[in-house]
């Protein structure tokens, strides 16, 4: 079964590239289960574009009622640019939750150098 995605509301961040954050996804289970459930968090410019960074699978345990913070760790892709953020929720290799948070997350590539001893002849 295809969900929709539902729109999140967070500030727009700003990182450099290579730089490794945590994205916290508080999340909740509405049901009187619990589950065990496999979420992704990625950075991409569309749903079906290629993911420039992910946060790989995190899995976790909600018992049914009980709400938690997820942690997502991601590292920041090497390309410049401004990217959509994706959170899918499986269970049992279903799709159940496609979120897409409201904010872009902004990459910048600062110019940078690196300056090795001078040798002289």
């Amino acid at each position: 079964m295809q969900r929709a995605r539902i729109k999140l509301e967070i500030q727009d961040p700003t990182f450099d590239y290579g730089t490794s954050h945590v994205a916290h996804a508080p999340v909740s289970n509405p049901t009187s289960a619990s589950f065990t459930y496999n979420a992704e968090l990625y950075l991409a410019t569309s749903p079906t574009a290629a993911k420039v960074a992910t946060s790989g699978i995190v899995t976790f345990t909600l018992a049914g009622g009980a709400s938690d913070i997820v942690d997502f760790p991601l590292t920041m892709p090497d390309v410049e640019g401004t990217f959509h953020v994706y959170l899918d929720v499986l269970v049992a290799g279903e799709l159940i939750a496609a979120y897409i948070g409201t904010e872009d997350v902004t990459v910048e590539v600062a110019p940078a150098i690196d300056i090795e001893p001078i040798t002289w002849d």
